[in-house]
């Protein structure tokens, strides 16, 4: 009989489906649950190019970087998985914090290990999820060893329980065993929960370091073709003892203290409630159809029951209760709010490297989501090799006071006369417009009309109408403004929204600072 491992499926399955801001421009809040209109995805540190690089943000550079966590001084530990190291991206630049280079192995890929030591000499093998305690202390999955590994604040690393090899045995400290854990969650009391990911279960580890099996292990067994046969995870609400999983791979704890797991194999996001004792799917479905080891993934925004995943992984939950994941395979950030799943960040579907706005920003396999203390949210890029945040959009640190003011991709728009407000449009001098742009600007001294010329396209406007007319190539037509221009103090203003939108630019009103911005979909 051929049996084969469900780690090499896993790997092969993944195979197959495969500058950071100045802190006076960032918001304090996570307001970006209601409405993404005024935020953007940037990249905050690493290059597409694999390596291992120390340095300044725009040069650091990381080999598939799984998970990450904030420290109480503001910086970001981050696991560095395929470099076996654990990188801590500070406001300038990004250093190793643990872990050691060990050298290559046949392929030229980084060779991990198993040490407990100061910080410096400890090593991992494919470090995973983090999680980090109100005393500072940070825990790691560390999926290779199959041990969940801790690093003290005086920045020593133990091994909290496993012992290197791969099981499902409960047990104190080393006499535990785990298979590929993915991730972990710490709380307030000290526990710490383990999505044993390999082995189909979540798993609990007291302060103490006993370790004890929450949820049922899967008899499920599946044959691939004749002779050759797996066991595979399932798929099973209820009571939490007897509750069944495929792959958990991603944890996030609520304000109740209650788990939400990431179901990957299943396509769910699951939901331990330890007060009622009860495991319910939260968003996601499918059928785990018989043969198969996972329910097939697919994309899909609506309610929860209609909502489609892609392999779930890292999760966090907002201060309004709003539940975001890292939908790895559907290339995109997903927020389960008030029974609704809906896309926050990503050209969903599609993998890229692209920073942008929320809906033309490209994600490649992104793993992880956790939030800043300002607000932002930090998106590890797992297959970009990236760390990447949504925040809002940059602006210049001073501008103009009670005026309105227009910024273009977080520059001011300059105007020797104050913008115009007008029938819910903001107006500005033909001129700043044309200029701030990419527009030529002339004037007919007959008409009176403004003309507004970018390569073939030429806009010709009057006073005081709301119709312009424009001519591609020769060929003409009237469009319609969204609001009319005029002319204040013999200055002819135009509105600034149709010009923008012409451009083909994304243009926005931000009521509380009384800016019009305006941006490229994509930077």
């Amino acid at each position: 009989m051929i049996t084969i491992s469900r780690k090499l499926v896993l790997g092969l399955l993944t195979g197959i489906l495969t500058t950071a801001v100045p802190t006076a421009t960032l918001a304090a809040s996570t307001d970006w649950t209601t409405s993404t209109k005024l935020y953007e995805v940037r990249t905050w540190a690493g290059k597409s190019e694999i390596g291992h690089g120390n340095g300044s943000l725009n040069e650091a550079t990381f080999f598939h970087p799984k998970s990450a966590v904030a420290t109480a001084d503001g910086n970001l530990i981050v696991t560095d998985s395929s470099n076996h190291l654990i990188r801590k991206v500070l406001v300038d630049k990004v250093e190793t914090f643990s872990g050691l280079n060990l050298g290559e192995d046949e392929a030229n890929l980084p060779l991990g290990g198993f040490n407990d030591d100061v910080v410096a000499s400890a090593a991992f093998d494919q470090p995973s999820g983090l999680a980090i305690d109100g005393q500072g202390n940070v825990y790691i999955a560390d999926a290779n060893n199959n041990s969940i590994r801790k690093i003290s604040k005086d920045n020593k690393v133990t091994t909290l329980a496993g012992n290197g090899n791969l099981g499902s045995a409960d047990g104190v400290g080393g006499k535990a065993t785990f298979y590929s854990p993915s991730d972990v969650a710490v709380d307030a009391q000290g526990n710490v929960y383990v999505a044993d990911t390999l082995n189909n279960v979540i798993r609990k580890i007291t302060a103490d370091g006993t370790v004890t099996t929450l949820t049922a292990p899967s008899t499920r067994v599946i044959e691939y073709f004749p002779g050759a046969v797996e066991s595979t995870g399932d798929y099973l609400d209820g009571a939490i003892a007897s509750a069944k999983f495929n792959e958990p791979s991603g944890l996030a704890l609520d304000s109740k203290g209650n788990l939400y797991v990431s179901d990957r194999g299943n396509q769910r996001i699951r939901y331990l409630d330890f007060a009622a004792g009860t495991v319910s799917t939260v968003a996601g479905g499918g059928e785990l159809a018989k043969q198969t080891p996972y329910v097939q993934g697919v994309y899909v925004d609506g309610t929860a029951a209609q909502s489609r995943l892609n392999a779930p992984e890292g999760l966090t939950v907002t201060a309004d209760g709003s539940l975001i994941v890292a939908d790895s395979l559907n290339h995109a950030i997903r927020v389960v709010k008030n029974g609704v799943v809906s896309t926050l960040a990503g050209a969903a579907t599609e993998f890229g490297k692209t920073d942008g706005l929320v809906g033309s920003a490209q994600f490649n396999h992104p793993t992880d989501v956790t939030i800043l203390a300002d607000g932002r949210l930090v998106i590890v890029d797992e297959f970009g090799n990236k760390v990447r945040v949504l925040q809002k959009y940059a602006k210049p640190a001073t501008l103009p006071t009670s005026v309105i003011s227009v910024v273009y991709d977080g520059n001011l728009v300059p105007s020797d006369v104050p913008a115009q407000a007008k029938s819910n449009a903001v107006m500005l001098p033909v001129r700043s417009v044309g200029d701030a742009l990419g527009y030529e600007v002339d004037f007919d001294n007959k008409t009176g009309n403004a003309i507004l010329t970018k390569g073939e396209t030429v806009y010709t406007i009057g006073k005081d109408v709301t119709t312009v007319t424009k001519t591609v190539a020769g060929k003409s037509e009237t469009l319609t403004l969204n609001a009319a221009t005029t002319v204040v103090n013999k200055r002819f203003f135009i509105p600034v929204r149709f010009f923008a939108t012409e451009s083909n630019l994304d243009i926005q009103w931000d009521s509380e600072a009384q800016i019009v911005v305006i941006r490229h979909l994509t930077f």
